[in-house]
């Protein structure tokens, strides 16, 4: 197992370089600069202004000094746009944020599509099977940009029973919103996945034997059948978590939560290139140790993966 972690992270680095280099100057290739939609600025003030970024030097050399910025000392650099900011406070404010309703977010809609998707499996095309695909399909049909509204529509404006908006340092009151908005875009995959996957497993050779012996049938469901139908859900909810603790814009947005997903969305309005590097690698680097684990887990349930 050791040496199986340790060729996936071989290949995670020079992953995260590669990113990091095509992300860079696919930015710079775009037209424009951060300074450039600044009016009637002077063409030697510019130039000042680029040379204090060091954005005047050649592309590789900007490469260079922004690895070795955070390989050393671990610092994404200065925002072009939010003064006296560094990238790091920007992430260090917003992403907090995101962790907490995403984390929630995803517990949510894990739980109860795995659960969902098992009672629909174990229950194939009965009222309960129906019933748990058609509110997995009211989710997927409904995104977060259309709940979020019509959350804040029901809970705040009709019964005054949550705030519509703000943070107040991660208050139960203001998560519970964001967090049925968010997962509620994820639940009916994962439901999906679930129920296909646990079907496929029900009808294999080893259930069937399983159930010849006289095994009981919650014995049957957690120790043989819900094990290896859980393989192709994993990759889902790898995937899943990653884009939920990375923020969402649409909640940042509507639920007015400061999170990370705002900051990269005006980073990539205002050319901060700095700001962009920094939550592009933050989403690549998770990804990649989200997919590291899924795969430890893939090892783990079946041994075979491994070779």
């Amino acid at each position: 197992m050791l040496s199986f972690i340790l060729r996936r992270l071989a290949i995670a680095i020079p992953t995260i370089l590669l990113i990091i280099t095509l992300s860079f100057v696919l930015m710079h290739a775009a037209p424009g600069g951060p300074f450039s939609a600044e009016r009637n600025l002077p063409p030697e003030v510019l130039a000042n202004i680029e040379q204090r970024y060091g954005l005047d030097k050649p592309l590789y050399q900007q490469i260079f000094v922004y690895v070795s910025g955070i390989v050393t000392e671990f610092d994404f650099g200065p925002s072009f746009k939010y003064k006296n900011q560094s990238v790091n406070d920007l992430i260090a404010s917003g992403f907090p944020v995101t962790l907490v309703y995403g984390f929630w977010s995803f517990v949510c809609a894990s739980v109860l599509g795995i659960s969902l998707g098992v009672i629909a499996a174990l229950k194939h095309n009965s009222w309960l099977d129906y019933a748990a695909t058609g509110s997995a399909i009211l989710g997927s049909v409904l995104p977060n940009f259309v709940m979020a509204p019509l959350l804040v529509l029901l809970f705040t404006v009709y019964l005054n029973w949550l705030p519509g908006g703000g943070w107040e340092g991660g208050q139960i009151q203001f998560i519970i919103m964001p967090v049925i908005a968010l997962a509620t875009s994820y639940l009916a995959g994962i439901t999906r996945i679930t129920r296909s996957s646990m079907l496929e497993v029900l009808g294999s050779n080893f259930i069937r034997s399983a159930r010849a012996k006289g095994l009981p049938a919650h014995h049957i469901i957690l120790r043989h059948a819900l094990k290896p139908a859980l393989l192709p859900v994993l990759t889902s909810l790898g995937l899943s978590f990653v884009g939920m603790i990375t923020g969402s814009v649409v909640i940042d947005q509507y639920f007015s939560t400061g999170g990370i997903g705002q900051h990269f969305v005006n980073a990539a309005l205002n050319r901060d290139y700095s700001v962009i590097m920094g939550v592009t690698i933050l989403v690549g680097s998770l990804t990649i140790l989200f997919n590291l684990l899924v795969e430890i887990l893939y090892a783990w349930i079946d041994p075979r993966i491994r070779y």
